[in-house]
């Protein structure tokens, strides 16, 4: 299914949802993520930067849109994980918070996201 976000669309989401609920180790996430691209293209890294924040704003309006984890561990069981719809390699991670949701990492495809999000322990076979 692939998921367009229309320009009025992000502009309501960015008026009704400032300033955006991101956590400081999801900060960091962008902030490491767009240190690798503004390494080769600086403009780039900014425009990556605000496609990621645009599609948060849009989970924020949508918050079941996002892919539950199966067999998560109690303290993940509300967390849902969305592929960032122009950069596919990139998932942000988030739980319902209030009436919108908190970011609270935005991983590569490639990073071991089952590391930051482990399964819950299996009881005796």
């Amino acid at each position: 299914m692939k998921i367009r976000i229309k320009p009025r669309a992000r502009r309501r989401c960015a008026d009704v949802h400032d300033p955006r609920p991101v956590s400081p180790k999801a900060e960091r996430d962008l902030d490491e993520h767009g240190g690798h691209i503004a390494a080769d293209n600086p403009e780039a890294a900014e425009r990556v930067r605000q496609i990621f924040l645009n599609t948060a704003d849009f989970l924020a309006l949508h918050p079941e849109l996002g892919m539950r984890f199966r067999n998560a561990a109690p303290r993940h069981a509300q967390i849902r994980w969305f592929v960032v719809p122009k950069f596919r390699n990139y998932l942000i991670f988030y739980p319902p918070f209030q009436e919108t949701i908190m970011v609270v990492r935005v991983l590569h495809a490639a990073q071991d996201w089952t590391r930051f999000f482990p399964a819950a322990p299996r009881g005796p076979a």
